[in-house]
Order: structure tokens, then sequence, then C-alpha cells
């Protein structure tokens, strides 16, 4: 009884630890929208979208502003996994960062582009992605 008991409480325990990002994006909030409708993450110039992944807009103060889905790629793109992403936002001028929540490795991690929101401005395609980088502009620099 008491070996159940314990294996369930670390069981939950377990799980919370490894719980997905609680992020959550109301499109309700936001008068105004622009989208991504090819993204690829890239890491070491890699895609790094694998089933469960989930790519994300914030804006300043860290509300979501977005949460992307993942879609099949085709032509150039065939067998890649992509992002479309709405980006809600109520005045032109927001800038918006991006992050990335990596399900295998249980991570979240920051993306270094950012965006000025447009009002209903594109960008990318699935043919035509346009990518986002996993780090930061801030890598040191060395002298030669």
């Amino acid at each position: 009884m008491y070996k159940n008991i314990l294996i369930s409480i670390l069981l939950s325990t377990f799980n919370v630890l490894l719980a997905q990002p609680n992020w959550e994006y109301i499109p309700g909030d936001f008068e105004f929208t622009s989208w991504v409708l090819g993204g690829i993450v890239l890491s070491d110039g890699e895609n790094l979208a694998e089933e469960g992944d989930i790519f994300a807009a914030f804006d300043e103060a860290e509300t979501v502003r977005g949460i992307g889905v993942q879609v099949n790629g085709f032509g150039p793109t065939a067998g890649q996994i992509l992002y479309e992403l709405t980006i809600g936002s109520n005045t032109d001028g927001d800038l918006i960062s991006f992050k990335y929540y990596d399900y295998s490795e249980d991570v979240v991690l920051d993306i270094s582009e950012t965006y000025e929101f447009t009002t209903n401005e594109q960008q990318g395609s699935l043919l035509d992605p346009v990518y986002f980088n996993i780090g930061s502009d801030d890598t040191p620099c060395e002298d030669v």
C-alpha cells in the first residue's frame, strides 16, 4: 500500500517537473494580427523542430502574443516541420520576441530574432520560410 502511494507521488512529481510551459494565447485580447506563414527554427543551422515542440511569440512584458502550429513542408521544405503563427497586438511597433520549447530536452530556448509588429504583415511561406535561430546576438567577440 505504502509502496503504491510512494510510486504515485514520485510519478506526479516527475510529471510536474517535465510539464510543458503553460503558455496561453488569447486572440480576443488583441485587435490586430500579423502572420508567420512558414517559419523554421534553427539550432546550429539545422531545423530543430520535432513533434511536441512549441514556438511562441511574446511582448516585452512576457505576455504571449501567439503560439505556432506545426505543419509539414512541401516542395523545397518537404520532410521538415515548419510553423505557422498568428501574432496579436493592439499597436503597430510593439517589439515581439520569440521562445522555443524543446520537448525532447524539456527546455525553453530564446530565439535571437525579434519582430517589430506591423498590422496585417505576412512573413515567410511553406515554400520560402523565414528562419529563426536559437541563441542570442550577445556572443562575445574574440580577438583574432
